[in-house]
């Protein structure tokens, strides 16, 4: 009897670990390693485009992620879908800090032009992709922590990848088991195999560095769903 008691209480404790209960206040496996899906409406991705001429403007543009998964401490991937990004929207140039408003017009012009084949080229290229190998925690924090965090990995854009080391922000939202992450960083067009766009014999053109910034809410992943049992059979 005693043996059984024992086998009752042994496969009792196997049952809790299996649905992810711990002794530090039920944490999920998912928290404890900082696995994180990104909330791909609620996203964005901004790039502030310079001019070489007085006779052009500045641009602010602002994209959307087509898919992402981070885990704080780990690894992840973020996807963005180049067909989304448009340009001078007031959202945008405000992120990006440019004044002064564009009219419909030039921003939809100014949108084709970037999609187009000789910049982005987002027929050809649709998904450009962050793939990062390691989070590491910055300020101490334990994994999934908010604070600062050291990305190593590699962006493709254009068809082109190059490693890109990053450092990103996870803060607290007033939603439980919701962060915001952000970072910002610069490329050169010209790096990743496209032509800064220029017209009118130079009098019209753009900087061949681009200002990005990341701003990402991301979520808790919920736990895998356990198989339901199998149905016993009626004698």
């Amino acid at each position: 009897m005693r043996h059984m008691r024992i086998q009752r209480i042994l496969s009792a404790l196997l049952v809790l670990g299996g649905c992810g209960l711990s002794a530090a206040g039920g944490e999920t496996p998912a928290a404890r390693d900082g696995a994180l899906q990104v909330d791909t409406a609620a996203s964005r991705a901004y790039i502030k485009v310079g001019s070489t001429t007085r006779l052009g403007h500045p641009h602010g543009v602002v994209g959307q992620l087509s898919a992402g998964s981070v885990t704080l401490g780990g690894s992840g991937e973020l996807e963005f879908d180049m067909r989304s990004f448009v340009a001078d929207r007031p959202e945008a140039r405000n992120y990006v800090g440019l004044t002064g408003s564009v009219s419909a017009s030039d921003a939809q012009k100014t949108t084709g032009t970037m999609q187009g084949k000789d910049v982005l080229n987002v027929a050809k290229f649709p998904i450009a992709r962050y793939v990062f190998r390691s989070a590491t925690p910055l300020d101490g924090q334990s994994a999934g922590a908010p604070g600062n965090y050291r990305l190593d990995g590699d962006f493709t854009l254009h068809g082109v990848a190059r490693p890109l080391p990053l450092t990103a922000t996870v803060e607290k939202t007033d939603t439980l088991g919701v962060l915001r992450m952000r970072c910002g960083f610069a490329i050169l067009q010209s790096q990743y195999g496209m032509k800064p766009y220029s017209a009118v014999g130079g009098l019209v053109g753009v900087e061949d560095k681009l200002e990005i910034w990341g701003d990402l809410i991301v979520r808790q992943a919920a736990p895998a769903a356990a198989s339901a049992p199998a149905p016993s059979r009626s004698r």
